[in-house]
């Protein structure tokens, strides 16, 4: 049970009302006071199925940028009242699937931690970049693959591409600050060391390497198949999942052969490796945002919701003129 507790001008009471009735939520209704300004307070017990779908139509009710405005929803331990009681029974009888829509705050606290660039993921990106460096040249994929896993890539691109779509442009340009500084890390580390190690001993182009050199528009596609996979596992309260799809992403492995391309002088290399990093970010960010949209992952707010579709719209016309753009480098003719 969620107990559901509204401030709210006495205007907006019979659309609160109205909404209250149309879930079958029983409520009552108070007077109070704020700044000497007369307003109603509304509190409501929610079965935990019903709780996200009413809260967000409250908030579409309410105009939060007023201070003295604003909608909680608490979770509360028990509640004694046999007409709850027989509510939940009809409502699991009847089979009702409640579309469980996540709220934007719960989206928030799983991608606010990876929308500031800091040190930590600084620290973290060089490990998974030396790790990465290691294994390419050792030709040993499980290192590899450890490196996806440490690598923390992935959490600016769902912040950006999240942030985009609920129109926070300071956010928005803080993760791909965040994720652009990471990406030249792992470019700057597998130089440094490459051209470190290769002043001791020589170097040889394995086939993980080489493998980092192929580019091809099947690799843009399985991107934004992975962005939806990121996406829903975001959505559905299984992010395990990222783990999955940073793995498969493959982030980090060929950013660091573009650094080894820099290191060696090897422009094809590095030309084809940073190729093949951005149609893997760019497919993670179409595939990502796709999800979003579709899941209607907006403002609740009208004010909000025209920003929001604007930066979506100007985002994936630029991301997919980018995906076109890379899909004819990656047919240029292999000499």
């Amino acid at each position: 049970m969620r107990k559901i507790e509204v401030i709210c001008y006495e205007q907006q009471s019979k659309s609160l009302e109205y909404t209250f009735k149309k879930y079958k939520i029983p409520f009552h209704v108070e007077l109070t006071m704020a700044e000497d300004e007369k307003l109603l307070r509304y509190t409501g017990i929610c079965p935990d199925s019903l709780a996200n779908a009413l809260t967000n139509e409250l908030n579409k009710i309410i105009d939060t940028r007023k201070k003295e405005l604003y909608v909680t929803s608490l979770a509360i331990e028990a509640t004694l009242s046999d007409y709850l009681s027989n509510y939940i029974k009809e409502l699991d009888k009847k089979k009702v699937k409640i579309k469980k829509k996540k709220l934007i705050e719960e989206y928030e606290s799983l991608i606010e931690p990876n929308v500031k660039f800091n040190k930590n993921l600084l620290f973290m990106i060089v490990i998974a970049a030396g790790v990465a460096v290691a294994g390419l040249f050792a030709n040993n994929a499980s290192l590899v693959i450890g490196a996806m896993l440490i690598s923390p890539l992935l959490g600016p691109i769902s912040a950006f591409s999240f942030n985009t779509a609920v129109g926070k442009t300071d956010k928005m340009l803080k993760a791909f600050v965040s994720g652009s500084v990471l990406l030249v890390s792992v470019i700057a580390t597998g130089a440094i060391v490459t051209g470190i190690t290769v002043q001791f001993v020589d170097l040889p182009l394995t086939d993980e390497i080489l493998s980092r050199t192929i580019v091809s528009p099947v690799f843009l596609a399985v991107a934004i198949a992975l962005g939806l996979a990121g996406g829903i596992a975001m959505s559905s309260n299984i992010p395990g999942i990222l783990v999955g799809v940073a793995i498969a992403a493959a982030l980090v492995p060929p950013a660091a052969v573009s650094g080894i391309g820099v290191a060696l002088w090897d422009f094809e290399i590095f030309s084809s490796a940073l190729t093949l990093t951005a149609a893997n970010i760019i497919g993670l960010v179409l595939g990502m945002m796709v999800v979003f949209f579709i899941g209607g992952v907006t403002p609740r707010k009208f004010y909000e919701k025209e920003k929001a579709q604007r930066h979506m719209i100007i985002t994936i016309t630029i991301f997919i003129g980018l995906s076109i753009l890379l899909g004819f480098l990656s047919l240029k003719p292999q000499f």
